[in-house]
C-alpha cells in the first residue's frame, strides 16, 4: 500500500513541474513572458471579402449541396426500410 502512495506523490510532483510558471521559456529561464500583458494578443481577424454576386453564388452552391445530400439520405433510408420489410416478409413466410 505504501508503494501506491509514493507513486501518487511522484505523479503530483511531476505534474507540478509541468506548470507554465516552472517551465523555462525560450533560451533562458525567463518566466515573465508567460503572464505578461506587455504584448497585446492578436484580436484582429482578417476575413476574406467577396462581392455580393459572389456571395449569392456561394450561398446558392451551399443550398444545392445541402438539398442533394438530404435527397440522397432520403433515398438511402427508403432503401433500408424496403430491404428490411422484404426480409421481414421472407422470414415470416
Amino acid at each position: 500500500m505504501s508503494g501506491s502512495i509514493q507513486d501518487m506523490n511522484n505523479r503530483v510532483n511531476q505534474n507540478r513541474s509541468l506548470k507554465p510558471s516552472n517551465r523555462a521559456k525560450f533560451r533562458d529561464n525567463i518566466r515573465d513572458n508567460i503572464y505578461s500583458d506587455s504584448v497585446p494578443a492578436l484580436t484582429k481577424l482578417n476575413f476574406k471579402t467577396v462581392s455580393e454576386i459572389e456571395l449569392k453564388k456561394i450561398k446558392e452552391r451551399i443550398k444545392n449541396r445541402a438539398l442533394r445530400d438530404r435527397t440522397r439520405e432520403t433515398y438511402i433510408y427508403i432503401f433500408i426500410v424496403v430491404t428490411l420489410l422484404g426480409l421481414l416478409i421472407l422470414l415470416l413466410k
